[in-house]
């Protein structure tokens, strides 16, 4: 056999084996959060997006290979105050009819050490689509108690900014109102395809 016959046989073979390959994970919704913060004159407010899916692509020991890709239903956000909700759904801040999604496409992760990982990748939210960096931590895989599958973890924190993506004008933070800087985590399980 040719070299290049061998080298096409292994190439094959890898593919099927799924050697090389990330390893994908379907989210568990009931097992999956999108929660965030942000400065209210003196006191945190806090709400969740409660409307969300992904794909991951991650093995642990091919990070350079991951694929994280968030879908968020902006609609969905919920902060336990209906008019609070219908505000933030307004052209003042999403403007959800207008902008129904959010998105985030990774780029690149990086180990840091240990179950700790860096992801890097870009954010959209309505016009705006800018790079940003997160670190997190990464926990399994090991066999569900209650299904017949694997089961792993992905553990998130990191702030942006709102008023870099157009989410409200500065009119609010300047009057000493709403703060710009938005701290969110998201916690997340996730079982093998």
């Amino acid at each position: 056999m040719k070299k290049t016959g061998i080298f096409t046989f292994l190439a094959v073979l890898m593919l099927f084996c799924g050697i090389g390959q990330a390893a994908q994970w379907k989210l568990d919704p009931a097992h999956a959060e999108i929660r965030f913060e942000i400065m209210h004159i003196f006191s945190y407010t806090s709400g969740s997006f409660t409307g969300f899916d992904g794909d991951i692509d991650f093995d642990p020991a091919q990070p350079e290979k991951a694929v994280f890709d968030f879908t968020v239903d902006v609609k969905s956000i919920n902060t336990l105050h209906g008019k609070r909700d219908t505000h933030l759904r307004s052209k003042d801040f999403f403007h959800t009819d207008e902008y129904p999604e959010m998105r985030f496409r990774s780029s690149r992760v990086e180990h840091i050490a240990d179950n700790r990982y860096s992801l890097t990748g870009m954010l959209k939210i309505k016009e705006e689509e800018k790079e940003i960096s997160m670190p997190f931590s990464f926990y399994g895989p090991k066999a569900h108690p209650l299904k017949k599958s694997e089961v792993v973890g992905f553990n998130t924190e990191f702030e942006i900014n709102r008023l870099d993506y157009g989410v409200g004008d500065g009119k609010f933070f300047e009057m000493g109102v709403v703060g710009d800087k938005v701290f969110i985590k998201i916690s997340v399980e996730a079982f093998g395809k």
